[in-house]
């Protein structure tokens, strides 16, 4: 039996049916599928926060996030602060949207608090965030995933609304949907979805699991394609901006490019260049220097490449010879301008070990290749400090502040004009660093330095009067909680 003929308007009423039906999350075969299809170009980036100005700019709305990263990226923001971005978004200036991502006063995002952000925006609709430990495998996972919560920054308040349900570890975080997951508990999810990998997030699953870089990178693609996502889009973040990675891992990063590029490469053995880099990177975990040397020295003829210069020179500082280490450090950042940062990094190591400078050499050498470097400006104001150079050290310690804010550089420029007998520019110092404490509801002393920093700041205060200003800053809870992790010597 033969079907009668369609006429021309039964044909465009049909056709459009069609259209309408592949438009429908289970038909729609545009986005490709991981594992199975390749990413064609996706991002790269250096701080994780420039993912949120990307999508904002493709119009990207309600779209789940799988985060995997080692940190959640969903630091709170002020409202006033959520309505100024707002206000950019609606009216898709992008260049005042890039530009308002950062840590100084002026940042309305940054990279702690981008995804809070972009939920807050409507572009992500649920995040699922991948963590690199082993926290929802060990006894009692609620409690245990609770405290780790609260090691991050969540508030008992924030907490509240989390609550295990099977291997996952759900819950909102002020109106955003944040579910905690691992590898083992990878969400199922069928629409098409944002995926965020920060190379961060390599150094302690490796720890974790026993595993090197290769092996792990082979485990979170095998781990992610059992689910073949259908990627909206894909975002590689570095992170070594804010030493959140060691420079000299940049190529993880790359790799992970390529991996969502080419799929089928977790199935095929490695290339020469990553093997050779794995095996150099175990030498360097096993701080054994002279295995790295031969080996590199006998590779690097016909793999000059950046990355392996740069544990050329990790190798010669482990041998304590900075001339060397300073030759290949700078050989690295010239065939790579990404890997300058690799200078401060080694200068910061001799810092810590009192060669201050040997340290000076290193950190010059990295601003001078590239001036707007915001790694080591902490680190390289201490170092003048040390060796009594202050009115350098304040100008190096400003620096860091218009790049990362005024906690905690701030009480270092105090205590620099305490030293000078400034006792004028010390209270107005020290009167913006607790207004800039005020504001930071995250902050914590992680080091000696910022710790004597504040020391200083209650003795003067103490000495000179200012009840009100040290009454203030001693009932601040980062004051109290460094009272215990750094009790005064």
């Amino acid at each position: 039996m033969t079907m009668p003929a369609l006429s021309r308007r039964e044909f465009i009423l049909l056709s459009l049916q069609l259209l309408a039906l592949t438009q429908l999350p289970g038909c729609r075969s545009s986005q490709p599928v991981l594992g199975r299809d390749p990413i064609t170009s996706p991002l790269m980036v250096e701080d994780h926060c420039e993912a949120l100005a990307h999508w904002a700019e493709k119009g990207i709305r309600d779209t789940v996030l799988i985060n995997i990263d080692t940190h959640d990226d969903m630091r709170w923001i002020p409202e006033d602060r959520l309505d100024a971005l707002r206000s950019i978004h609606r009216n898709r200036d992008w260049q005042r949207f890039r530009g308002a991502a950062g840590l100084g006063d002026n940042g309305l995002y940054h990279i702690g608090n981008w995804i809070y952000a972009g939920g807050r925006l409507g572009i992500f609709r649920e995040v699922y965030w991948v963590i690199p430990f082993e926290v929802l495998s060990m006894e009692d996972p609620d409690s245990k995933m609770r405290r780790f919560l609260k090691e991050y920054g969540f508030t008992d308040q924030e907490i509240q609304s989390f609550s295990l349900n099977g291997r996952q570890f759900r819950g909102t975080f002020h109106g955003v949907p944040l579910t905690l997951c691992d590898l083992k508990s990878l969400p199922d999810i069928s629409s098409p979805l944002l995926l965020s990998i920060d190379t961060d997030f390599f150094p302690p699953y490796s720890t974790v699991h026993e595993k090197s870089y290769l092996p792990a990178l082979h485990e979170l693609f095998t781990a992610l394609y059992a689910k073949k996502y259908r990627i909206r889009d894909a975002v590689v973040s570095y992170s070594v901006n804010g030493d959140f990675l060691p420079p000299h891992l940049r190529w993880v990063g790359d790799t992970i490019g390529t991996v969502l590029e080419k799929p089928g490469m977790i199935e095929q053995e490695p290339t020469e260049l990553l093997t050779l880099l794995q095996q150099v990177d175990n030498d360097y975990r096993g701080t054994d220097s002279a295995a790295m040397l031969r080996f590199i020295e006998s590779w690097e003829a016909r793999y000059p490449a950046a990355s392996l210069q740069a544990y050329k020179a990790l190798a010669h500082t482990l041998r304590n010879d900075p001339e060397s280490a300073l030759r290949a450090a700078r050989e690295s950042c010239a065939r790579d301008k990404r890997y300058c940062t690799l200078l401060p990094y080694i200068g910061t190591y001799y810092y810590s070990r009192g060669n201050y400078a040997v340290a000076e050499k290193f950190y010059l050498a990295g601003f001078a290749a590239n001036p707007s470097m915001a790694n080591g400006l902490f680190q390289y104001g201490h170092c003048l400090r040390q060796t009594g150079r202050v009115r350098e050290a304040i100008a190096w310690y400003e620096k860091d502040e218009a790049a990362n804010g005024p906690f905690p550089t701030r009480f270092l420029i105090a205590e620099m004009y305490l030293l000078l007998g400034d006792k004028k520019a010390a209270t107005a110092s020290l009167a913006k660093a607790v207004e800039g404490l005020e504001k930071n509801r995250y902050a914590e002393v992680v080091n000696n330095e910022t710790a004597r920093a504040i020391y200083a700041a209650l003795d003067f205060c103490d000495r000179e009067g200012l009840r009100e200003l040290a009454s203030t800053l001693r009932k601040k809870p980062t004051v109290i909680r460094m009272f215990t992790a750094y009790p005064r010597k």
